[in-house]
């Protein structure tokens, strides 16, 4: 057989290859109950279906699940044959500061940049083993590590000068891993300047509003609702309101951001959106927000019922299946969570959408 046949045949072979990949895979098995097996089978389905065609090309089909569970928690005893684990651990550390620096920038001394990227590993390595991640903050960290040298701010071999310049950037970035909000990689993208325009998610304009009332619910007591977003709630004396400040900063300082449930969310959402829009109504695009600031990281529900990729991930949903598991449940279906962002990133929101949120927290941050 010569050379082109042998091409030819080989082109046949993969032309005729069809893979279909599943990424988060667990998340198939919140459907319905034969969508997984009929997924796993397809192929073996396909190949027999043809078979009785009477077909001379049988494709080959085949799945890819690519999760961090094992096996076994996907296994309902419905499969008739394994299949082929392939397990794929994390990078290390000497492997991800290979990988960092073969992407050498161009015109920047090598060396200066294997020290970057050590500082670099050394600040995001213990919370992050994420290569894209990774090499997207090398590319909004470097400026700010290699600019200052370029500048004359600091000598070229001063390593302890250069580490003292970058790592409040590189502490910065850490702190909205994932969250990708950065516009551009300057270094002026970064100053302080800057920071109240571009240091905001993006997120849709309701979201921002969404987000807001969350941090709001989860900063300020329960008790301060009504003094705060209506008109007319009368007035305490001076003393009165600073007791109740300095109570409730102390209880802050210990319990951190408070608990708020789904109810009271939406409460002060729509009053802080009653004088930009006429009517918001509660629709399923409402609570897929939250659902998706759940996903990210930026709410936190308190019970594992609610926990992230499950169907009742807004908590509008309560399962039968047995008394413990709607015990674990709010009575009412109203479930809980919890604001994580923190106050920078809250005001630079407020701000995208012109919102004083400082005059709308109970705590003094000003002081």
């Amino acid at each position: 057989m010569n050379k082109v046949s042998l091409d030819k045949r080989l082109f046949s072979i993969f032309s005729a290859c069809v893979g279909l990949i599943f990424e988060q895979a667990e998340r198939l098995c919140d459907g319905e109950s034969l969508v997984f097996p009929l997924i796993i089978g397809l192929g073996a389905s396909v190949n027999e279906k043809l078979n009785q065609l009477g077909s001379l090309h049988t494709p080959l089909l085949f799945t890819v699940l690519v999760t961090r569970l094992p096996w076994e928690k996907f296994n309902f005893g419905t499969f008739s044959f394994e299949p082929y684990v392939i397990s794929v651990e994390s990078y290390s550390r000497d492997q991800l500061a290979r990988l960092l620096t073969s992407l050498l920038p161009s015109n920047a001394s090598e060396s200066r940049f294997n020290r970057f990227v050590d500082l670099l590993l050394t600040v995001c390595f213990p919370v992050c083993r994420n290569a894209g991640e990774l090499i997207h903050l090398m590319n909004i960290n470097w400026n700010a590590f290699n600019e200052p040298v370029n500048k004359g701010l600091v000598a070229a071999d001063d390593e302890w000068g250069q580490w003292k310049l970058a790592q409040p950037y590189l502490k910065k970035s850490l702190s909205t891993l994932y969250l990708r909000h950065y516009e551009d990689s300057n270094l002026d993208s970064l100053s302080t300047k800057n920071a109240g325009r571009q240091n905001f998610l993006e997120l849709p304009y309701l979201t921002r509003f969404l987000l807001i009332a969350a941090f709001m619910a989860s900063h300020n007591p329960r008790s301060s609702d009504k003094k705060l977003l209506t008109k007319n709630s009368g007035r305490l004396s001076t003393r009165k309101k600073k007791q109740e400040k300095v109570v409730y900063k102390t209880q802050a300082e210990f319990t951190g951001p408070r608990i708020f449930t789904l109810d009271r969310l939406l409460a002060i959402f729509y009053v802080l959106v009653q004088n930009e829009f006429a009517k918001v109504p509660c629709t399923s695009i409402l609570m897929s927000q939250i659902a998706c600031l759940t996903a990210c990281g930026l709410l936190s529900p308190s019970s594992q019922a609610l926990s992230v990729g499950n169907s009742s991930t807004t908590g509008l949903s309560t399962t039968n299946s047995s008394v413990n598991a709607i015990s674990d449940l709010d009575p009412l279906a109203n479930p809980k969570y919890r604001c994580l962002i923190s106050l920078e990133i809250a005001k630079s929101i407020a701000q995208s959408v012109d919102f004083d949120l400082l005059s709308h927290l109970t705590e003094n941050y000003n002081s």
